[in-house]
């Protein structure tokens, strides 16, 4: 059966946003990171420079307890950090209770956003059509160019993008939606499919993580692939966390 492609957003933020500082928009957002400090360091560093678009950012970093190293790089970018021994998804459920946004960007520490994202992101809130939609960004594997081939796959055949594309939303549509399953994997793969693809959209600014970051092995793939192919089958997310990421 053939599956439409999702249209992508082609925008000209610069046009669109207009002049940095004559319209502002507050973004909390939320990262649910690993342990990682150089990790989380990369990420935080990708949102710099977004005030300068018109954006006020709210950075709220849940972690889960680990080195003490995530405490000074998330005070060095402004950001305030949650220790919380929990799920990915019950890590992004705390960080979107805590955010006062009205709109929220959700990240993994892996994930680093491109030059542009800020602009894009504004342009996909000022619609109205787009209050109760997600919008997310194409990722690519740096290093790894048969894994983003594969995620590209995943997206326009089964209308599940990952958790790592960094969806954005308003906090109170997720909370209509029930918020972010409790699992370590697969919160992404719930939130998906209770939107639709009628409810996503994909802008044309990419996000990367690196191969080290990301499962590229044989085995990790198929396992990926499995878990998908189980999920489409309606087999419980919860069942599934240890079938690949």
């Amino acid at each position: 059966m053939h599956l439409p492609r999702p249209r992508a957003m082609r925008t000209d933020p610069a046009a669109q946003v207009g002049p940095p500082g004559t319209r502002r928009m507050a973004l909390s957002v939320v990262i649910a990171a690993r342990g990682d400090a150089e990790q989380l360091g990369r990420c935080l560093a990708s949102l710099a420079g977004a005030d300068r678009r018109g954006l006020d950012l709210e950075i709220i970093v849940v972690a889960p307890d680990g080195p003490d190293g995530l405490d000074a790089v998330a005070e060095a970018h402004g950001a305030a950090l949650i220790r919380l021994a929990a799920s990915r998804g019950a890590r992004f459920a705390a960080g979107a209770k805590a955010a006062t946004a009205e709109w929220m960007l959700m990240l993994r520490s892996e994930t680093r956003l491109d030059r542009g994202w800020d602009a894009t992101v504004m342009v996909f809130a000022a619609e109205a059509r787009n209050r109760e939609r997600a919008g997310y960004f194409p990722l690519e594997v740096v290093g790894a160019p048969g894994a983003s081939r594969t995620i590209r796959l995943r997206q326009l055949w089964m209308g599940l993008p990952t958790g790592a594309q960094g969806p954005i939303m308003r906090r109170r549509f997720l909370v209509h939606l029930g918020g972010m399953a409790d699992l370590e994997r697969g919160e992404d793969l719930v939130l998906a499919r209770t939107l639709g693809r009628k409810r996503m959209a994909l802008f044309d600014i990419a996000v990367r993580v690196d191969a080290e970051d990301w499962p590229t092995g044989a085995g990790a793939v198929l396992l990926g692939l499995l878990r998908l192919i189980l999920f489409r089958l309606h087999v419980p997310a919860r069942w599934l966390q240890r079938l690949g990421d």
